[in-house]
């Protein structure tokens, strides 16, 4: 923003006290692991959460008879009380085929193919909740220790399997959306710490080659996702959080193997993964490094030590729990657990939390009696395992059975939801409608929307005049798939990509992307509004895959149009890509005068308005913003009378 310096004769008003300078900004959240947190609202950035619980195994349940209630204790369909305790999206994991070769017995867990998946999209559908689909590709359970490929996909190579799961996923998600439910995110494979679908890391030593193999797999699944709808998430689904390092390799492999994903999830069992501050941290760094959004894809935690079914639990005793205990077991423990971790993810810089799944709340005994349960578990699958499943996974068929997580459930044995289901209601969004602080803008700021080259990426207009090619295509992105692309045999200058976006509100917005060329290589990044303010950033490329983010602050109010503009110039030869690309609110509203952004217009802020005026010092545009009392785009000796008035005023 310009504003015009004080004149001499406004220098009348007079000088007082000492001429103070900007207040740091304050640190961000930190979570803390306490007992019984005291149960406030937890807010997130980026409009609402997603509010998730896993109940997967719900329809075998109930076709062993379980009954699901209100908190009145009247018989209820589970989804409907689902979302009248504030849960906004539903979680069913998809085997292939969990069935025996032979007997067509199933293999237990909740039989959960791509059949069960449609009878409870058809259910979220009515009760308008929204879907994570959470392809484990394979027949049974997929986690860090087995990864398993199904049976019909063993014999293939890992091309060949890369194509089945293009199909599967594809096939899959159209019988999903004809029931009318609402796919919001997509999880390609489940807990892939080690592997997936058979090709396992460990073969590779852990390799270059073996994580290029491995994301094959994961690109054949998001590719499906992107063919079906722009806006549904791929995730990637991890393990073991308190393995901080682990968790960056991960990350950063995926990154360099050129995986395209926008939410990298993490499951976080409280007994096994470290305190909440870590992990804050962990998704922390994984988001700010690579612009992904994260989440917690599973927990849960205790609300009794006893056994409802006859069947082992997970965790059955304190000295099962490790060493991060720090909640009562109970359903308070649970409430307050569940609120701490909520404010863990919320804490992620930027609103790049964005949710939390419980596991598998209403996994409840199918009776009291073992000899009966152990029928009915092998009936309907509604157990752990069948015996059936030793054909699989020996294993689950050893140790089969029923319920191992009874005693973490959200509703009592009875079905009865428990007060600790409701803490989903206490997590909610910042105001919808708003330009939060946080959210991007721009909507296709990655260059991925409708996928493949393009000439016409969605949202942006390119204006080249190199002789080779300015485009999307993928080659050298930073994240996703595709990137903006240049590269010329012969010199060039001025070739340009441009978008816009209208705000919906009066703010300090940052326009940002990320860029890489060779050193001959100049870019120009400006942005301008439609008001008549402009800023501009130039400089030269550093290398290849040398990624820098120039970043510009301009001041735009409700209504005006910000042109957000790239052009880059080059010699014989000249190279480079541009990916990520940002427009944020970079400021909330703040106190009317409060220059020093520390939440209140004292005479701190009078100070440094003074000595904008008498010297002629910079402030940055946001506080310049908070001096402009009158709101005229100049800052002069009247915004120091109004804010000494306003003062004045204050008892």
């Amino acid at each position: 923003m310009k504003y015009r310096k004080m004149t001499a004769a406004l220098l009348s008003l007079g000088l007082f006290g000492t001429l103070f300078t900007s207040a740091p900004n304050s640190p961000a959240l930190a979570a803390e692991e306490v007992l019984f947190s005291e149960l406030t609202d937890t807010p997130f950035q980026n409009g609402d959460p997603f509010k998730g619980v896993d109940v997967s195994s719900v329809i075998s349940l109930e076709n062993s008879g379980v009954i699901f209630r209100n908190r009145q204790g009247e018989e209820q369909d589970i989804f409907q009380t689902l979302a009248e305790a504030g849960v906004n999206t539903i979680r069913v994991r998809i085997w292939n085929h969990p069935y025996n070769s032979n007997t067509k017995a199933c293999y237990g867990g909740g039989i959960c193919d791509a059949d069960v998946a449609e009878q409870i999209a058809k259910r979220c559908a009515k009760a308008g909740l929204k879907m994570l689909l959470d392809f484990h590709y394979s027949d049974f359970w997929a986690d860090p220790g087995k990864q398993t490929a199904p049976k019909e996909w063993q014999n293939l190579s890992v091309d060949q399997k890369a194509a089945a799961i293009y199909q599967y996923t594809k096939d899959v998600l159209q019988k999903i959306d004809a029931t009318g439910a609402d796919i919001a995110m997509v999880q390609v494979g489940n807990e892939t710490t080690t592997g997936m679908c058979g090709v396992m890391l460990e073969k590779y030593q852990w390799s270059a080659e073996g994580w290029n193999e491995l994301a094959k797999l994961f690109n054949a699944g998001a590719k499906a996702v992107r063919e079906y709808r722009k806006d549904t998430l791929v995730v990637l689904h991890f393990t073991n959080p308190e393995k901080a390092s682990n968790m960056n390799y991960i990350a950063k492999m995926l990154s360099e193997s050129h995986v395209d994903y926008d939410v990298f999830a993490t499951s976080y069992y409280p007994y096994w993964h470290g305190t909440l501050s870590n992990l804050t941290n962990v998704l922390s760094s994984v988001s700010a490094a690579y612009h992904k959004k994260v989440m917690v894809a599973e927990t849960s935690w205790l609300r009794t030590m006893e056994n409802g079914d006859g069947f082992a639990n997970t965790i059955s005793s304190r000295e099962a729990m490790g060493d991060y205990v720090s909640y009562e077991v109970s359903p308070q423990g649970q409430s307050a657990f569940l609120h701490d971790l909520f404010q863990a993810v919320a804490a992620v810089p930027e609103g790049m939390g964005i949710g939390v799944f419980y596991w598998e709340p209403a996994w409840l005994p199918v009776g009291s009696n073992y000899n009966q349960n152990q029928m009915l578990w092998e009936q309907y699958g509604a157990g752990w395992a069948t015996q059936s499943a030793a054909e699989f996974d020996k294993d689950a068929g050893k140790y089969y059975g029923g319920s191992s997580v009874d005693n973490e459930s959200l509703f009592s044995w009875e079905g009865v939801p428990l007060d600790s289901l409701y803490v989903f209601s206490t997590v909610h969004g910042t105001a919808s409608g708003r330009n939060e602080y946080g959210t991007n803008l721009l909507e296709n700021g990655g260059f991925e929307a409708n996928g493949g080259w393009s000439d016409r990426p969605f949202g942006w207009e390119l204006h080249p005049t190199a002789d080779a090619h300015f485009d999307v295509r993928a080659e050298d992105v930073r994240t996703g798939a595709y990137a903006l692309h240049w590269y010329s045999e012969k010199a060039f200058q001025n070739s340009t990509a441009r978008t816009t976006v209208t705000v919906k509100e009066d703010g300090v917005y940052e326009c940002a992307l990320y860029l890489q060329g060779d050193e001959t290589m100049q870019y120009l990044l400006s942005a301008r509004t439609s008001g008549g303010e402009s800023v501009n950033i130039s400089g030269n490329g550093s290398g290849w895959a040398n990624w820098q983010k120039p970043t510009l602050d301009i001041f735009a109010r409700q209504g005006e149009t910000i042109i957000l503009e790239l052009s880059v110039y080059g010699k014989d030869g000249s190279y480079g890509s541009a990916d990520d690309c940002t427009i944020r609110l970079k400021k909330e509203k703040k106190t009317e005068g409060d220059i020093n952004a520390d939440g209140r217009a004292d005479m701190q802020d009078a100070g440094l308005l003074m000595h904008y005026l008498l010297t002629g010092s910079q402030l940055s545009d946001s506080q310049a913003v908070q001096a402009d009392m009158n709101q005229d785009r100049k800052l002069n000796g009247l915004d120091l009378s109004i804010l000494l008035g306003k003062l004045n005023k204050k008892p």
